[in-house]
């Protein structure tokens, strides 16, 4: 059996180690793993109470998602899971009941939820002030909105934070909630008083701000014990050293980060992020290119440059993957469509072709069986419409998974890759079978795994006697009942296109029937 192999497809195709193309595929420890189809999680609908919608609280289609976040508590010994989400004009709450969102201030007419303008990416942070202890959220959308804030259980509708900046990052670095790039500065970080993130008069409490004078744009902020600062010339650690400094700035590395909202971090000490020759892994001041001679090429090939402010980043908890979001020059305006992933315990990468407004992870509210007689929206579904199985952890509640916010028909929702897998789509690099010879290929006899029933497996062969001829692929033909797909084709250099659809798990590589013809 010849492995698949990484998908690598800034090499040449000649001589190749691996993949030259794929699509919908993420790294396994051999080959591949299916990616699976959305399925929605939530509904289309926004809930506006009366002050917001007029005479009676009603429902609109619900807007852009800018942000995602969910908290979880425990409240009389169960876990209880919130969800959020920022769109570009409000922030707004999941009823579990309902799976849809609404207002904070739903169900009361006197007070209207805030709205805000033109939001291009809300960042959260939970934060808890010394003496109450109750867990609060702080929410950045930008040098134009000001800082907002909430009850982690969403009890309380979101009020603007007084005193504090206006910024475009936010994050908790040991006992302070800290701001970065703000209306003051792109440059500037702004600390929160000890222990109190409603205090932020500087100096009281070691409060303080800080510019940093010989950087550009601040393009990303990592908390932690110490902080982790990215701008697009550098990136600088935040340590604390208490009064009368409070913090001190050092500069760790000379590669910044040239795309906001390309940064996700492991800890403070680990993180990735994008810059502008490729993908970064940073550990303990040291950054490593991971994506160079392997998908740097592709990826800037391929991304929409027009829209920088649409690049995401998250770690999926449930596993070893980076993901990047980002939008190709094939994607529909204002949507990404494209998932490249890298695997950081394997040093591997994949990719998903799947359209989506942005990623996050939520923490699933669970379910029963009576809550399944209708989806998302509120019709009427039976077991065998859904595509997700009754044992998956989603139903179970607490459970962590990746998500997505997708934009349908009649409004934005968030959706989980549990449904059916996507289609596969395979090309390997250019093999020599033989070398110096004319070569038949008889057969192909892929490993590709599935069930029988539901999976369909089929390749092309391609083949070319000189390296500059194009080469000719055959017409793709399915595999039999014998695990063989049968193929005529002859030639000096191969290459084969395999497809898998249905319900196919894991793709490790191939068997390949051929004689040698002699020389030429």
């Amino acid at each position: 059996m010849i492995d698949f192999g990484p998908w690598l497809p800034d090499h040449p195709s000649l001589g190749h180690p691996g993949v030259l193309s794929l699509q919908n595929a993420f790294p396994a420890v051999r080959g591949f793993k299916a990616v699976k189809s959305p399925s929605a999680l939530t509904g289309n609908k926004l809930r506006i109470g009366a002050v917001s919608g007029g005479a009676a609280a009603t429902e609109i289609d619900m807007p852009r998602i800018r942000g995602i976040l969910s908290t979880v508590q425990v409240q009389s010994g169960s876990l209880v899971t919130n969800i959020f989400a920022g769109t570009d004009t409000r922030l707004v709450k999941l009823d579990a009941g309902t799976s849809k969102f609404q207002e904070f201030n739903y169900a009361n007419s006197a007070a209207p939820d805030p709205t805000y303008s033109n939001v291009v990416r809300w960042r959260f942070q939970e934060f808890a002030t010394t003496g109450s202890g109750a867990r609060v959220v702080y929410a950045a959308s930008g040098v134009g909105q000001a800082l907002q804030s909430f009850d982690s259980n969403g009890s309380t509708a979101p009020t603007s934070v007084s005193g504090a900046p206006n910024a475009t990052h936010v994050a908790a670095v040991g006992r302070f909630l800290v701001c970065a790039n703000t209306s003051t500065s792109e440059a500037e970080v702004v600390w929160s008083a000890i222990d109190d993130a409603n205090t932020w008069t500087n100096g009281t409490d070691q409060s303080g701000a800080q510019i940093l004078a010989d950087t550009s744009e601040i393009t990303g902020l990592i908390g932690g014990e110490t902080g982790l600062i990215f701008t697009r010339t550098g990136i600088y650690r935040m340590n604390y050293l208490g009064p009368p400094l409070v913090f001190g700035f050092e500069k760790v590395s000379n590669q910044g980060c040239e795309f906001a909202g390309s940064t996700a971090a492991r800890s403070s000490n680990e993180a990735f992020f994008l810059s502008s020759d490729g993908f970064q892994r940073y550990v303990d001041g040291r950054v490593i290119n991971i994506g160079s001679e392997r998908v740097n090429d592709f990826f800037f090939n391929s991304f929409d440059r027009s829209r920088p402010n649409d690049i995401e980043c998250i770690i999926d908890p449930a596993s070893s993957l980076v993901i990047w979001s980002y939008p190709s020059q094939n994607a529909d305006a204002d949507e990404n469509d494209s998932l490249i992933v890298y695997d950081y315990t394997l040093d591997k990468w994949g990719i998903a072709k799947i359209n989506h407004e942005m990623i996050g992870h939520v923490r699933q509210l669970g379910a029963t069986l009576e809550s399944l007689d209708t989806d998302a929206d509120g019709n009427p579904q039976t077991l065998e419409d859904l595509t997700t199985t009754l044992d998956a952890g989603i139903y179970a509640g607490g459970s962590t998974v990746l998500t997505l916010a997708q934009n349908g028909a009649s409004g934005s929702f968030l959706s989980a890759l549990t449904g059916t897998p996507l289609t596969l789509t395979l090309e390997t690099g250019e093999f020599e079978p033989a070398e110096k010879q004319l070569v038949l290929v008889r057969s192909i006899s892929p490993h590709i795994e599935g069930a029988s029933a539901d999976a369909a497996v089929s390749c092309a062969v391609g083949s070319r006697s000189r390296q500059i001829d194009v080469v000719n692929f055959s017409e793709p033909a399915a595999v039999n009942a014998n695990n063989i797909i049968p193929a005529r084709k002859t030639g000096r250099y191969f290459s084969l296109k395999f497809t898998a659809s249905g319900n196919w798990s894991q793709a490790f590589g191939f068997s390949l029937d051929a004689t040698a013809q002699g020389r030429r």
